[in-house]
């Protein structure tokens, strides 16, 4: 049940109809019952009107209302404020945080479920209203006037962008985002400029379909102010679900980096947070579609407290803030925390923050926490937290130290478009729903369509901790090229276990390279591609060309007697697709030439 409901708060299934009523929640011995006040109106400055549910704490002798005062924790969703209530933390509201005397307020974005407005992606407009939200909440009968916010996916990048806004001396004193993108475009909608289409395919339309049946579910007791709501949300199909369509069918505007992500990228407001005050508790996933974005706000928020460019890299001996902290563990979109009492995290963090208690939540010098598949964990400072270690591609599908020697052998692969579809990119960009094809498996060591180069079995073990970045010299006879990229974990037994991945398309390998951050002398560690409309060159024919391509961070300890592999591919379908590009794709050879190199954040 808990699978089914995050589903509908990360790709819009809406099974709406049974969620309709929260469940009845057991209440632990000295804490309050939950009343629920619903479509309260929050009338905006410019005249639309958003509707509201509160759950407020009370008296379980009597059932009334307690009388507080107490601070709020909102969810601003657009998912439908009751069914996001069903799903909990995820949905931006936990019942667990209200019997122990929070208001917990979910409230419909504009344009979807029982409040008015149009739908529009992350837009500026969305975070005023965010902002005015929280002041109306922070003026509600019994609240103590300090907000928090809450939730994951949609409403976690919502708390950013409403943090910003606020303004400094506001009543938001902290956040708590689970699984939020720095970047959406490079987090989610493409990988080193090749399109991905599973992810927003299935969120594209899923925002959709809840935008027109949550109406029903939210104001079940007017048919027809449903309908009417129902139907203007579903004029926004135009301008939003067909224009995305539209544009990865045909290449066109939002297929680039352009104003309109720069607009929705968090990563261009984490300043403002800082500015304003907001306290920020991170939660991402080695396994989640926003892997790439998630360490990177952690990062961003710490240089922008330091008074450091938010997208360089941490610098040792920089200054720390315990403000601004990541938990970061083997999770996916679906189930995010798992394994961790967030109750209890959140409790903490709202405690302090909000009711100035001594939780001991900003008692560290080390706020960036990461579980490791497995279990292991530690904590530390700094993002990227050590030094590039590179490795070189050699002849034979060798992955060694040392440099290729003259004369060895370079290695041709084709372009097929197609490949097994069980495997741990389809899972994770899947949000986690599949669960299927995350395990080991055994793999070919190279196909028509696939090489791979594979290090001796490792005498020691060797923990990755962070970024990687790969520097490929190929050569096409075709003007478009597709690279994606798998570092595995191979085991003795010769199964091996997908880390992370990367993709590049080739016409869009135009580095920016103020942006990319350095590795060994010559080469990327974090590559960061400019993805323009007017940085896209076609592939030249027939002589070598230099690919920088970022393969997502990775937290994992490979144990000895393994060893690490990079496989190079031109498919990772169903994830990576190549629509308008295809054409130029088709029927490639590429030859993979000396020398090429991975580097690896490998932590002591």
């Amino acid at each position: 049940m808990r699978k089914a409901l995050i589903a509908l708060c990360t790709t819009g299934c809406t099974a709406l109809a049974l969620l309709a009523a929260p469940p009845v929640r057991a209440r632990e011995s000295g804490t309050y019952d939950i009343t629920v006040q619903r479509n309260l109106e929050v009338r905006l400055s410019d005249g639309r009107v958003l509707r509201a549910d509160v759950h407020a704490p009370a008296d379980p002798a009597t059932g009334k209302p307690a009388p507080g005062p107490f601070p709020v924790v909102v969810g601003f969703t657009p998912y439908g404020k009751t069914p996001s209530a069903v799903a909990g933390t995820f949905g931006g509201f936990n019942p667990y945080l209200v019997q122990r005397g929070y208001l917990g307020v979910v409230v419909d974005v504009p344009g979807t479920g029982g409040s008015q407005g149009k739908f529009d992606l992350f837009s500026p407009d969305e975070a005023r209203a965010g902002a005015e939200v929280v002041r109306w909440a922070a003026r509600l009968p019994r609240s103590s006037g300090k907000v928090g916010m809450l939730g994951l996916s949609y409403v976690a990048i919502d708390q950013l962008f409403t943090a910003a806004e606020i303004g400094p001396g506001s009543p938001l004193k902290a956040i708590f985002p689970m699984a939020a993108s720095v970047d959406p475009y490079r987090d989610l909608f493409t990988s080193g400029g090749a399109l991905n289409v599973l992810s927003p395919l299935g969120l594209v339309f899923g925002y959709g379909v809840t935008r027109v049946l949550t109406p029903f579910v939210e104001l079940r007791s007017n048919p027809l102010a449903a309908f009417t709501l129902a139907y203007e949300h579903l004029l926004q199909a135009g301008p939003f679900e067909l224009a995305f369509a539209r544009d990865m069918l045909t290449n066109g505007p939002r297929r680039y980096d352009n104003a309109y992500w720069k607009a929705r990228a968090p990563e261009r407001i984490l300043s403002k947070i800082v500015a304003n005050g907001v306290a920020v508790h991170l939660v991402g996933g080695l396994y989640d579609v926003f892997q790439r974005g998630e360490p990177l706000l952690y990062s961003g928020l710490q240089n922008a407290a330091a008074g450091r460019p938010v997208g360089a890299p941490m610098v040792p001996g920089q200054p720390v803030s315990p403000k601004y902290q990541l938990l970061f563990g083997p999770w996916t979109h679906g189930d995010m925390g798992r394994g961790v009492d967030m109750n209890a995290l959140q409790l903490r963090w709202f405690d302090h923050w909000l009711k100035g208690r001594d939780t001991g939540a900003t008692d560290t010098r080390t706020p960036l926490r990461v579980i490791e598949p497995g279990g292991a964990s530690y904590s530390t400072s700094h993002y990227p937290m050590t030094r590039p270690t590179q490795l070189w591609l050699r002849s034979q599908g060798r992955l060694t130290p040392g440099r290729p020697r003259p004369g060895e052998r370079p290695d041709d692969l084709y372009f097929t478009g197609l490949s097994n579809p069980c495997t741990r990119s389809t899972d994770q960009f899947a949000a986690g729903l599949l669960g299927i094809c995350t395990g080991p498996q055994r793999k070919p060591a190279r196909s028509p369509g696939e090489l791979t180069y594979t290090t001796t079995p490792l005498s020691r073990p060797v923990r990755l901790a962070g970024p990687v970045g790969v520097t490929l010299r190929a050569t096409s006879d075709r003007p478009e090229t597709l690279f994606t990229l798998t570092l595995e974990d191979v085991a003795p037994d010769g199964t091996s276990t997908d880390l992370s991945g990367g993709g590049q398309l080739g016409s869009l390998r135009a580095l920016d390279e103020k942006r990319s951050w350095p590795g060994t002398p010559g080469h990327w560690i974090h590559p960061y591609h400019r993805s323009t409309k007017a940085s896209q060159k076609a592939v030249p024919t027939g002589r070598p060309v230099r690919y920088d391509i970022a393969v997502r961070p990775t937290f994992a300890t490979v144990a000895a007697g393994h060893s690490l592999r990079l496989r190079i591919a031109t498919a990772d379908f169903p994830h990576l697709v190549p629509l308008a590009d295809l054409p130029g794709l088709l029927g490639g050879r590429y030859t993979i030439e000396h020398p090429s190199s991975i580097q690896l954040s490998i932590a002591p």
